[in-house]
């Protein structure tokens, strides 16, 4: 990681903690100039995580930090594309993780084709919908604390019997991409179950739109060439398509 990057990530770190910080307060704390400040806060705003204001800057809250249901109307004709694409992924009788997230919750929605399908998921949404119109499929919730704001569970708890079971297809969201450091989120429950998820998984399937390509979050789950199958819409950056074409990595744009 670069010392901007890292710099710009304990500017998130102060921010998020007391909601505002001063240029004057941040350069004294992280024992830098104004100049680099300035342009650490140029960058977060352009990347969508902060707001620029006289003297200083004020966190922008991430989508994550949105109700789910404000969430799940966001780029939602791009969500309904990858979910039809990765639900070509899917074959009958595939045991698979679905984890939390309002694109997850679309791809599941593509599903009712499939036979005999076995689903673990955290989410609450994602078993309602197969609750409310089965169609022959298993559905096990993972236990565990549930976040009311991500209307799933977390924890250690749902790790544990996460581990419990080994997967045809992990289907996973990322609510940011970056190019140094791979499938990123903000929370360190959720990346921690995105990894271990993978890990018990034949096959990785990552869906994300391509606004969360180029962003940083707060915390890495796995590298770029830990997907198998990437699924994104068209604007991903020609870096990221050269990228997961080195890493044997296959990027879908719908």
């Amino acid at each position: 990681m670069r010392f901007s990057e890292f710099r710009q990530e304990k500017i998130l770190e102060i921010l998020r903690a007391n909601e505002r910080a001063s240029v004057n307060a941040l350069a004294e704390r992280l024992e830098v100039s104004p100049e680099s400040i300035r342009r650490d806060l140029r960058i977060l705003e352009i990347n969508g995580f902060a707001r620029r204001v006289y003297g200083g800057a004020v966190i922008t809250p991430n989508e994550a930090d949105k109700p789910f249901v404000e969430r799940n109307k966001v780029n939602a004709p791009e969500k309904n594309r990858i979910a039809e694409q990765a639900a070509s992924l899917v074959r009958d009788g595939m045991k698979i993780f679905v984890s939390s997230g309002t694109t997850t919750l679309a791809c599941v929605k593509q599903l009712h084709k499939h036979q005999d399908l076995t689903i673990f998921t955290n989410s609450i949404a994602v078993a309602a919908h197969f609750f409310s119109h089965g169609w022959g499929t298993s559905v096990r919730v993972l236990g565990g604390p549930m976040v009311p704001e991500y209307q799933a569970t977390f924890g250690h708890a749902t790790i544990t019997a996460l581990n419990g079971h080994r997967f045809d297809l992990a289907l996973m969201g990322a609510s940011a991409v970056h190019y140094d450091h791979g499938f990123m989120g903000f929370g360190e429950d959720e990346v921690a179950l995105h990894d271990a998820a993978r890990l018990q998984a034949s096959t990785t399937i990552m869906v994300a739109d391509a606004s969360k390509f180029g962003r940083f979050g707060s915390v890495r789950a796995f590298g770029l060439g830990d997907a198998h199958h990437v699924i994104t819409t068209k604007g991903v950056g020609e870096e990221f398509v050269q990228r997961f074409s080195e890493l044997g990595v296959d990027l879908i744009r719908v």
